[in-house]
């Protein structure tokens, strides 16, 4: 899976429970704007806010839009619900996890690689994800390098973003060429795909999938140039949509594109008002 992927929010209905109709709306709004992939029930997605049975809910209802490629969000911080969440997912036909590293534990080095390879005996395609923003915890490129040897183990989402991570993890890939390197910051993704990276896994592509797919077009072209150009534009964008804990922001921009309510489950919250013109405004002038 390659490409403009986008880290899907799960529309909720007032009471908390997850809107399916909304859902559709939304699927069929990236099978419409070209997204390459979807990630159900990811960070954006308000994953630890869904319990078990819920998450396989929505990995069942995702096998139904066979025209975009599904990833199943399976983190957990611990490695057993992590291992039957992928094994979920590959009952309903989703082969692709991605799986964060296990938060607020704070896992050794060799943590994680036991974590991992557990996950890997799933027969899951596990893709890595490191948040260490998020998690507490960085997943070093000497590990995901050992960790690439696996060969079920497809490749990392990677949020941090400075030029000597980008180096280590593009030496891991010579090596391996099938190793999938995604970014996970919308404002940096263009120069990770320079780099070394293969796409994006987006927050911002809930709200712009149709540019955020062009932008990986112009990078698989080597436009590179233009494709910065194109990626100024959206900057401010990228910044609100994080001004309060994602997916607030995201989510209030979806409703006023008439494709959900403006839902979230607690801790998490609706946009504050006094974010609402800020964010309304710089959308409505991309």
């Amino acid at each position: 899976m390659k490409g403009s992927i986008v880290a899907i929010v799960t529309p909720m209905n007032s009471d908390g429970s997850i809107d399916f109709d909304s859902f559709d709306k939304l699927m069929k709004f990236h099978e419409e704007s070209g997204t390459d992939g979807i990630v159900l029930v990811g960070t954006t997605g308000e994953s630890a806010t869904l319990r078990k049975d819920e998450r396989e809910e929505i990995f069942k209802f995702g096998k139904n839009y066979k025209n975009v490629a599904l990833m199943a969000g399976i983190g957990s911080s611990s490695t057993r619900e992590a291992c039957e969440l992928a094994e979920i997912a590959l009952k309903h036909d989703i082969q692709n996890c991605l799986a964060v590293t296990p938060y607020y534990n704070k896992p050794s080095q060799k943590g994680l690689t036991l974590h991992y390879k557990e996950l890997s005996r799933t027969g899951a395609k596990i893709m890595l994800y490191n948040v260490p923003g998020r998690t507490g915890i960085d997943l070093l490129p000497s590990t995901v390098n050992i960790l690439s040897e696996i060969n079920n183990i497809i490749g990392i989402k990677e949020a941090v973003n400075v030029q000597s991570r980008f180096k280590d993890l593009k030496q891991i890939k010579d090596n391996r060429q099938e190793f999938l390197l995604l970014s996970g910051d919308d404002p940096t993704f263009v120069n990770f795909m320079e780099y070394c990276g293969d796409g994006v896994i987006s927050v911002a592509a809930n709200i712009i999938p149709a540019k955020i797919k062009e932008l990986c077009d112009l990078c698989f072209l080597e436009k590179f140039n233009e494709a910065k150009i194109l990626n100024e534009k959206y900057l401010n964008l990228y910044d609100l949509l994080f001004t309060e804990a994602s997916p607030s922001p995201s989510k209030f921009l979806l409703e006023k594109m008439s494709l959900l309510e403006n839902n979230l489950r607690l801790p998490l919250h609706p946009l504050s008002e006094r974010f609402k013109e800020e964010v309304y405004e710089a959308y409505k002038k991309i």
